[in-house]
């Protein structure tokens, strides 16, 4: 095992906890709003990640529209995908599944997911692309070395999580969608349509993931797996919030995820810092599965 030296990697490792958590933050904004309001365990996720990517990329590399127009249409194209499995999948199995449709809709999503990957497979190939778009930069700061697209990527993710909440907060759309996350029954009794602001939940959900997808591509590239892990850290970092907290409290926690992360790096070899974030999860679980039997003290007011 190699143990990292304190000071300029403390730095560096902090610099890039900070900037993969902004994107945790959002990733897991989107999953709770949709899994809070919906109750639509929604595993594919990962696929309108991956698809929103692979559609910017062919309009640029392939359609050869200029990138940002290119990566607008991406994005749009993954929340039209998002909103299509709520509309044409989601909710035909939760209606056959009678009142308890969340296993369902879950079994139905993790085989959309592992289809959909298989069909961007068979369209783009299992090769991973260079995705190309604004020039890189490299940057420096407090003992750190980044590049301009960390930034943005960082930057933009707090944008997307501050007007999610915002708009929560301060528009007639946002009052509607936590009156129905809050009781859907007496919701719709007061004459707010559930159903489209599910579809709202599943297009602002798949939007965020989008963007994120974006910038994921233009750092790395673009391949069939790429949803995975950030699918998967959406799910940690929602349920570590809650899905029915604040967007600002998920992005917090996304933060803090990594930092936890990117620290644990001073002590675990490379391979073994991802396992840092399934630890806090279920540490997380076992402490709220053990509330009633200790001390109110130790397990907050929310467990």
């Amino acid at each position: 095992m190699q143990v990292l030296a304190a000071g300029g990697d403390l730095a560096q490792l902090t610099a890039s906890g900070l900037f993969h958590g902004a994107s945790y933050g959002a990733l897991g904004a989107g999953f709770a709003l949709i899994l809070g309001v919906t109750t639509r365990f929604h595993f594919a996720y990962s696929l309108t990640y991956t698809f929103t990517a692979y559609a910017a990329y062919s309009l640029t590399a392939e359609a050869g529209l200029p990138f940002w127009p290119a990566a607008l249409l991406g994005v749009l194209a993954g929340t039209v995908l998002g909103v299509l499995l709520e509309l044409l999948v989601y909710r035909r199995v939760a209606a056959r599944s009678g009142g308890d449709g969340m296993m369902p809709v879950f079994v139905a999503s993790l085989g959309v997911g592992v289809a959909g990957i298989a069909l961007l497979q068979l369209v783009w190939g299992s090769q991973s692309q260079p995705y190309y778009g604004p020039s890189i930069e490299p940057l420096r700061a407090f003992g750190a070395s980044f590049v301009n697209l960390d930034v943005y990527q960082a930057a933009t993710s707090v944008v997307l999580v501050l007007g999610l909440a915002a708009a929560l907060r301060y528009t007639g759309l946002g009052r509607a969608v936590r009156a129905t996350r809050g009781n859907p029954g007496l919701a719709a009794a007061q004459g707010i349509d559930v159903r489209t602001v599910y579809l709202v939940c599943f297009a602002a959900g798949s939007f965020i993931a989008g963007v994120c997808a974006l910038w994921y591509g233009l750092q790395y590239t673009v391949d069939p797996a790429m949803g995975t892990r950030p699918g998967i850290y959406a799910i940690v970092v929602a349920f570590l919030a809650g899905t029915s907290a604040s967007p600002l409290r998920v992005l917090l926690v996304g933060l803090g995820v990594g930092l936890a992360e990117a620290w644990s790096g001073l002590w675990l070899s490379l391979q073994w810092t991802q396992t840092t974030v399934f630890v806090l999860l279920v540490g997380y679980l076992v402490i709220r599965a053990a509330g009633p039997l200790l001390p109110r003290r130790l397990v907050g007011k929310g467990a």
